[in-house]
């Protein structure tokens, strides 16, 4: 079950972040190749998660207050641009997301139909 941890966004997506590149790191091979079908949906799963994530950002900076969350104007720039500029490529992300979602959807269903040996078959000449 998920727990609300507002307190820990930056903890959570550092977390997050190792996780994924400890996978990345590990799918050179798959030993035990009928466990890429788990491995597909669990992907599929997060990125629906990332997807989420993405466009509840894009509604945050779409929500934000000049003054109450950011000042304005300043020698870095104009925050307003920023905040608008910022929801509209999350809401980008998001849709890419949701593009590779689908494509993970169609391997994992692709995915299924497959008999993997998880270890090679012995002859019986």
């Amino acid at each position: 079950m998920s727990v609300n941890e507002e307190d820990r966004q930056v903890e959570v997506a550092r977390e997050l972040s190792e996780k994924a590149r400890t996978l990345a790191h590990s799918t050179r091979n798959v030993p035990s190749p009928s466990t890429s079908y788990t491995l597909l949906g669990e992907l599929t799963a997060t990125i629906d998660d990332l997807e989420q994530v993405t466009r509840q950002l894009s509604a945050w900076h779409s929500r934000v207050v000049d003054g109450t969350h950011y000042a304005g104007e300043d020698d870095r720039g104009d925050g307003a641009t920023g905040t608008v500029t910022a929801a509209a490529e999350l809401e980008r992300a998001a849709a890419a997301l949701d593009t590779a979602s689908a494509a993970l959807r169609a391997a994992h269903s692709a995915n299924g139909v497959v008999r993997w040996f998880d270890k090679q078959p012995t002859s019986t000449d």
